[in-house]
């Protein structure tokens, strides 16, 4: 594809998946855009042939150009990611995580989850490659790492670099945002989650969530979840979570490599909550727009849009 036609496209799939402007009129108004990412498994470059639908998609450097284009013509944006970083190219065997969070850093990722991968080499080398982000001289801050369901007591050096949650401030906007992860059990070996429990994703959440709303005063609530999208055998997932956890807004999913098109929309009790989740392996980033006004959420929308060169 030629530059031209590329850069065209992008365009054109930026407009497709704007709030309309008529939602945001009123001078309490202001609108966010969430990009974001999930399962990304240390896939630094595009999939090459034999790959079906994939082939040719993905690539870090091209996740780059296409959140710089976005940015150019947006004004008030988070990229996110709900974790499985690590694991399934020799850059992670080579690199062991550290590559792919000093580029998450140099994209300019403002926070991210943990998945059960990223414990794949245990909690020191998890903590090694949040170091090699953290030392790494740029221009962009280091991006935060959120959860609220992982007791960390027997590993503090791990329990003082998460956040159970982040807030960040907008013209018209104040977000916040918090992660959850799955259950360690049969995806974690002990060794390599030593000194950290996993607690009840809906039961940690409602505290932080309730925080969010009523002490920080936040207008938008989104959760970067790895449980999975639809559990059908009745587990912590995402489609329920909006359920069990009223004032959630968004939730961007990862752990099951779920292909959406666009984000679903799932009634709570204060409302609905809109749902996405983009894949695996970075071929896809997610956008999903919010226009709020008076504090309340008045028009979304979102789309996947194809990482392409």
């Amino acid at each position: 594809m030629e530059r031209r036609t590329f850069l065209a496209s992008l365009s054109a799939a930026a407009v497709a998946s704007q709030v309309p402007l008529k939602a945001v009129d009123g001078p309490a108004a202001g609108r966010i855009t969430l990009l974001h990412t999930n399962d990304t498994h240390s896939r630094i470059e595009p999939f090459g042939p034999g790959n079906g639908a994939i082939s040719g998609k993905g690539g870090m450097a091209r996740r780059a150009t296409l959140v710089k284009q976005l940015r150019s013509q947006l004004d008030s944006v988070l990229l996110l990611d709900a974790g499985d970083t690590f694991q399934g190219t020799p850059y992670f065997n080579r690199y062991k995580g550290r590559l792919d969070y000093q580029l998450m850093r140099m994209i300019g990722y403002d926070a991210t989850t943990l998945g059960n991968h990223d414990f794949d080499n245990g909690v020191g080398m998890l903590i090694e490659a949040i170091e090699s982000m953290e030392q790494l001289k740029h221009r962009n801050p280091p991006f935060a790492f959120l959860n609220c369901n992982f007791d960390c007591k027997g590993a503090p050096a791990l329990g003082t670099r998460l956040r159970p949650y982040l807030v960040r401030e907008f013209p018209g906007v104040r977000v916040g945002i918090t992660g959850v992860g799955v259950a360690f059990a049969g995806l974690v070996a002990p060794k390599n989650h030593e000194g950290i429990t996993w607690k009840d994703p809906y039961e940690s959440l409602k505290p932080v969530v309730k925080r969010l709303r009523e002490i920080e005063k936040v207008d938008l609530v989104v959760v970067l979840s790895h449980l999975g999208y639809d559990n059908r055998d009745g587990a912590y997932d995402d489609l329920r979570l909006p359920g069990q956890v009223a004032g959630i807004d968004a939730v961007i999913g990862g752990h099951s490599h779920t292909f959406l098109d666009a984000p679903v929309k799932v009634k709570q009790a204060l409302g609905e909550t809109l749902v996405f989740q983009v894949g695996f392996g970075g071929v896809n980033l997610g956008r999903m727009d919010f226009a709020l006004a008076r504090g309340a959420v008045k028009a979304a929308s979102g789309a996947a849009m194809p990482v392409v060169g």
